[in-house]
């Protein structure tokens, strides 16, 4: 188990790695009919902004665009959480949460990871701000790419078994979001041009030009965090710290939050949605013990001793998107 968990805290990288996967080319062209069946849709924020964040320019892509002096009384927009458009990446092999490559909410805020100076993706995630034009611009290109009209699932042409990525982009129409899917392997051509239009939206600043935004990118800081505890009686953690920095911040681990399942081998899974505080007292607590935690990081993942319980702890801990429920997911799995 622990190794899996470790695995987890890599999986951004392998989601980020997954974009620029086989089978991807240039801009996207229109599909044909589409058809298939229906999917769902799917801030310890950095500790604080650290310098040096903005994403260096890819020399062969349009510039990022500067933020502007400062956006005129037509342009300011009351905020809102409404889920406009998003894109996730899902290599055949996950461990753990995915978190998605792009969120566009109707208040014009544009949540991505940002970009290296190889013009790839990496953290920390970044959030810029689109002026009421430039998103009425990103939706009409959505909506013309013809994918939307309905839920669809494109398959591939032939089956394949590993090596591939899904690509799932979403829209909103209506009052809810419509989704299409496909793969980057053994693509047909309405595959590939879903794949192209992922593609293309996944690196927002250059799909749009400098006039279209107003602000950004700086690092995104959510301020609502999911704290979630696995907690195994007489399971042996991975690490030589204990729990005591984390029972100075949440008290009694087997008080906190509320119990989402237990297990068969006696273990209990617990989460609570925190301020952004509490995991950044949380970090810097498990930091100041020894932990190594990666710079930027979006997700935190630790197994430690449970003081005093004769066990251990799995703590995972990640943002809250705006549009997520106040409530732990569900489906969360430990």
């Amino acid at each position: 188990m622990n190794a899996k968990h470790r695995a987890a805290s890599l999986l951004l990288g392998v989601v980020l790695a997954a974009c620029v996967g086989p089978g991807s080319s240039g801009s996207p062209t229109g599909p044909g009919d589409g058809s298939g069946t229906s999917m769902p849709s799917t801030e310890l924020a950095s500790p604080s902004p650290v310098p040096g964040l903005s994403p260096s320019p890819d020399p062969s892509a349009s510039p990022i665009p500067s933020p502007s002096p400062g956006p005129s009384p037509s342009q300011v927009v009351a905020p809102n959480d409404v889920l406009m458009a998003r894109i996730f990446v899902y290599p055949d092999v996950t461990v753990g949460r995915v978190p998605p490559m792009l969120s566009v909410y109707a208040d014009g805020r544009v949540i991505s990871p940002s970009s290296n100076a190889d013009g790839g993706f990496a953290l920390p995630l970044v959030v810029r701000r689109l002026t009421p034009a430039g998103l009425a611009s990103l939706r009409s290109r959505l909506e013309a790419s013809g994918f939307f009209t309905r839920d669809i699932e494109i398959p591939p042409v032939e089956a394949v078994n590993s090596g591939f990525t899904t690509y799932v982009v979403s829209l909103r129409v209506g009052d809810r979001l419509a989704t299409a899917q496909a793969t980057n392997a053994a693509m047909s051509a309405k595959g590939r041009a879903l794949v192209d239009l992922a593609l293309l939206w996944t690196h927002p600043e250059r799909a749009l030009p400098a006039g279209a935004w107003l602000a950004g990118p700086v690092p995104y800081e959510a301020p609502r965090w999911y704290l979630a505890l696995r907690l195994q009686p007489g399971g042996v953690a991975s690490t030589g710290v204990d729990s005591a920095g984390l029972e100075a911040v949440v008290g009694d681990p087997a008080s906190f939050g509320s119990e989402l399942r237990s297990y068969d081998d006696g273990s209990a899974l617990r989460c609570a949605p925190v301020d952004a505080a509490i995991v950044r007292r949380i970090v810097a607590s498990l930091t100041a013990a020894g932990i190594d935690f990666p710079p930027g990081a979006d997700q935190y993942l630790v197994d430690i001793a449970w003081a005093g319980g004769a066990g251990s702890i799995f703590l995972d801990a990640f943002p809250a998107w705006p549009d997520d429920p106040e409530a732990c997911p569900a489906d969360l799995v430990l």
